[in-house]
């Protein structure tokens, strides 16, 4: 074969072979560009069922048009054995990839959220991939994601009998597969119902997809067996063991979504790719925020999830020194695994212990604190009862949600309402001792007024994260009790709140949560941390119990983006806003547009005014693909070609997409140039960009 001229292609050589095909790399002659050319393999090309599945793949990937799903050109024959010309990857497969050991969780994010969107195109055009596994899964050099292998897909509604369905799976010792022209896909990859023989959707997919992730984290299979019968026992009535137990950097979240996945119920499993694309895109904007030193605390899982009694800490992986003041740190290893190793225990026992003698030690050493009259703070700044819970609640914005009757809200002395030059209400820095005087010279000495601008509470606050990151948490948050209670008037008392909010969040204590969010925004409303405060509030309530809990989270959300416009927060609440109206599926109307989803009015208003904030890409991208849906062809258009120009090494080809919608739907060739004029070399179309710009 090698050298031969088959059609228009010549073949360069052999890349690899397989019980399903034979692939060359060809050379388009009348193209220039290089392809992929497979083959059935000779002692198949007269097998019908072979055949089938061979023609099937090239009818069905050649439907679909998504950079994540390798393209097919044409398929054909020569001499009598039929072959597909598709798109030519330079890379490896998925499975050679993880070769056994976990992939980084930056890298499996950014790949499994390609993936989820090229499921999402294929279930969109009512096809079921059947047989989702990492070598059916390609990354490129660039690290692209490919769905390859659409040889067992099949129509949700069928024109007609299939001729591969009927035929059952049977076992390959080397590699747990069925034997090729199988309908049924890889055992080890099968749902409970693909593997019970029953109707399958999307959702059949998605459990497939679930597999992958869990290999993708943990670098072993979730379901194993020595034969047939074993694999199908676990896949239908065994749950895999904990990824954080076989890999501690793998995120709780992570862990939940996996677990999401791998519902063996398909009716509480995920039940489109969109859904699960959205929770991995949330996971990769929050681990992005972190490592670019925002402030944010990882979201805590909802109770009741796969692995929720594993004694897996429920903490993403993080470094105290490198973390914002008032970001929680987790333990590195879970639980689980420090049980296993009795000599991780005492090492955090001396730990602690060596914290504990060294804040005695840092206590004692300590200057005595400066007189009280020559501290300063404002003249109308008055001691006062600790604050009622249920008096801070009838003064909360509506929609926010009021403490739960009965919650152990903090404890804290208060200060005396409308004095706006109280460091503690406004959140505003102390001022120096000097200017406190009003002009007079102060009688204490000058160290004495120097130390006196030291505000105590942000080194009791260091010694409450130092307990946080043990995991002492009542400790932390007795100590923080007494600070707020000990300096009523400190300028720190805001983060301070925010500190113990924090940790009734890792102690997964709703109620308390939401009570001291609700007390802190109403004391500090106008604080530099009141609108994350609020954001977080939002986040507790849309993981509560409560009946109203999507409201009350959608008005808290939209009053961070409409009272702290400027803050790191009003983009996020924007982005966490237009996700629950996606899920809720609510409606608005629109000035021009009529009825349209209430995400899309969110979306909007979140690339217009933040367009380059971070996590803002798949807003552009849902609010395209609405606009699509309305027909409303050039502002989706529009839309892509913002995505275009604001993320130029974006991987949803936002260029083409936006030049071909203008082209041929909106019928504006002027911005069809100017879009085609923007597609990157890395793009699939770069070539057919280019001839679209000749004269």
């Amino acid at each position: 074969m090698i050298g031969l001229l088959i059609s228009h292609y010549r073949v360069i050589e052999e890349l690899g072979a397989g019980g399903m095909g034979i692939v060359y790399k060809a050379e388009d002659v009348k193209l220039s560009r290089q392809v992929a050319l497979k083959f059935l393999p000779a002692d198949r090309h007269n097998d019908r069922v072979s055949t089938e599945r061979f023609l099937r793949e090239a009818r069905t990937a050649s439907a679909l048009n998504h950079p994540n799903i390798c393209t097919i050109y044409e398929v054909d024959d020569f001499e009598g054995r039929q072959f597909i010309a598709m798109e030519l990857l330079e890379g490896q497969t998925l499975e050679h990839a993880i070769n056994n050991r976990p992939l980084s969780i930056g890298g499996m994010l950014d790949a499994s959220i390609q993936i989820a969107d090229a499921l999402e195109a294929a279930h969109g055009q009512g096809i079921l991939h059947r047989d989702i596994k990492p070598a059916n899964i390609f990354i490129t050099n660039r690290g692209q994601a490919k769905i390859l292998d659409f040889g067992l897909a099949k129509a949700l509604a069928p024109s007609g009998p299939d001729p591969l369905a009927t035929m059952a799976p049977t076992r390959d010792d080397a590699a747990l597969t069925t034997r090729a022209g199988v309908a049924l896909g890889t055992i080890a990859y099968m749902s409970p119902e693909q593997a019970r023989g029953e109707t399958l959707d999307v959702r059949t997919d998605l459990f497939s997809f679930g597999v992958v992730l869990y290999e993708m984290a943990t670098g072993e299979r979730s379901f194993l067996g020595g034969t047939t019968a074993v694999i199908y026992d676990a896949i239908l009535n065994r749950d895999p063991q904990a990824p954080r137990e076989l890999n501690a950097n793998v995120p709780e979240e992570l862990e939940r979504i996996i677990g999401k996945a791998l519902e063996k119920n398909r009716s509480t499993r995920y039940q489109t790719a969109a859904e699960l694309r959205a929770d991995l895109e949330a996971l990769k904007r929050e681990r992005d925020l972190r490592s670019s030193g925002s402030r944010s605390v990882a979201p805590v899982a909802p109770s009741g999830t796969k692995w929720s009694q594993s004694g897996v800490a429920p903490a993403f992986a993080t470094s105290a020194a490198s973390a914002p003041a008032h970001v929680l740190p987790a333990a590195a290893i879970p639980a689980a695994q420090a049980l296993k190793r009795p000599w991780a225990l005492i090492g955090g026992a001396a730990v602690v212990v060596l914290l504990g003698v060294g804040w005695f030690a840092m206590r004692s050493a300590a200057p005595a604190p400066p007189a009280a009259e020559s501290v300063p703070v404002a003249a109308d700044t008055v001691a006062a009862p600790a604050t009622d819970p249920s008096a801070v609640n009838n003064a909360v914005t509506p929609g926010a949600p009021a403490a739960p009757g009965g919650s152990s809200a903090p404890t804290a002395v208060a200060t005396a309402p409308n004095s706006p030059a109280t460091p503690a209400q406004d959140g505003r820095p102390a001022p120096r001792a000097a200017a406190s005087s009003a002009g007079t010279r102060s009688s204490t000495p000058a160290p004495a007024a120097e130390a006196a601008t030291v505000d105590p509470v942000v080194e009791e606050l260091r010694v409450a994260r130092a307990k946080i990151d043990s995991k002492l948490y009542d400790q932390a948050l007795a100590d923080v009790k007494t600070a707020i209670a000990r300096h009523p008037a400190s300028p720190s008392l805001p983060t301070a709140y925010l500190l113990m909010g924090t940790v009734y969040e890792q102690q997964s204590r709703v109620d308390d949560a939401m009570a001291n969010y609700v007390e802190m925004r109403s004391r500090f409303a106008n604080a530099p941390v009141a609108a994350e405060a609020t954001f977080r509030l939002a986040e507790v309530t849309s993981r509560s119990k409560r009946e109203d809990r999507d409201r009350s989270a959608l008005a808290l959300y939209d009053q961070v983006a409409t009272t702290y416009p400027d803050s790191e927060w009003a983009p996020r609440a924007l982005l966490r806003k237009g996700l629950i109206e996606e899920r809720t599926k609510l409606h608005v109307i629109e000035g021009t547009l009529g009825s349209v989803p209430s995400a899309l009015v969110s979306y909007k208003r979140l690339t217009e005014r933040y367009p380059t904030a971070e996590g803002v890409e798949p807003a552009f991208v849902r609010l395209a693909e609405m606009y699509d849906d309305l027909k409303r062809y050039e502002l989706a258009a529009d839309t892509w070609y913002g995505l275009a120009k604001q993320y130029p090494a974006n991987t949803r080809d936002a260029a083409w997409r936006a030049a071909d919608l203008y082209e041929k739907r909106a019928r504006n060739l002027e911005k069809a140039h100017a879009a085609y004029a923007i597609v990157p070399q890395s793009s699939s179309h770069y070539r057919d960009a280019q001839k679209k710009l000749q004269p």
